[in-house]
């Protein structure tokens, strides 16, 4: 009875209503397939000394904030004779690709000790970039301690490979064989990356973020 009232009634009948409803769900699926994302979260981890905090300072727009502070033992301890710092904290920083697109930069601390700063992905607009170094005899091992800590993530993760020598990532995606198929990682989703140079970073974490090179 109301459906025959509100036809005779000539304020509409049931076909444009649901016209409505319909036409109001297609614009707002539109807007999100549209709009969305526009804000990413980009978190950069691994162990002491691959490039984290430099591979932030150098990708970001401004100003990054960083929580490094003196070590006393780099050579021994992290592999690196030139390492003088480490990260206790959160590094932060911005990118931003595009006009319409905006990334914060998230550096954790790689020591074990400092494992409470440590944030894991919590949504589809973070990504993980995990930063491990290939001139190390640990490789293997660092991604083996790392992987399982992004649990859930890895669709979402990216390994960047620092002081990979030319013609060698092939070797190392070889070495790692083993692990990507234990975490379902196809071996594309390890890059080589100079945590010094802009252009090197912003490859890979266009490819954490599944942007276009040519957006970048």
């Amino acid at each position: 009875m109301i459906g025959t009232a509100v036809r005779d009634s000539g304020l509409g009948n049931g076909s444009s209503v649901h016209a409505t409803v319909s036409d109001r769900t297609e614009r707002r699926e539109r807007r999100r397939r549209v709009d969305l994302p526009t804000r990413y979260r980009l978190v950069f981890a691994g162990p002491v000394g691959a490039g984290k905090t430099t591979a932030v300072r150098v990708l970001s727009d401004v100003l990054p904030v960083d929580t490094d502070v003196p070590i006393s033992a780099a050579s021994a301890e992290y592999g690196d004779g030139d390492k003088t710092t480490t990260t206790v904290g959160l590094d932060y920083g911005v990118w931003k690709p595009t006009a319409e697109i905006s990334v914060a930069l998230v550096g954790v601390p790689g020591q074990d000790r400092f494992a409470s700063a440590r944030q894991r992905s919590t949504s589809p607009n973070t990504r993980v970039l995990l930063w491990l170094r290939a001139d190390r005899g640990g490789l293997v091992d660092d991604a083996a301690s790392w992987l399982p800590r992004f649990a859930g993530d890895h669709d979402r993760l990216v390994i960047a490979v620092s002081h990979c020598a030319d013609g060698t990532l092939d070797a190392v995606r070889r070495s790692l064989a083993e692990l990507l198929d234990v975490h379902g990682l196809p071996a594309t989703r390890v890059v080589a990356a100079d945590a010094r140079d802009r252009e090197s970073v912003i490859r890979a974490a266009s490819a954490a973020l599944d942007l276009p090179e040519e957006e970048s």
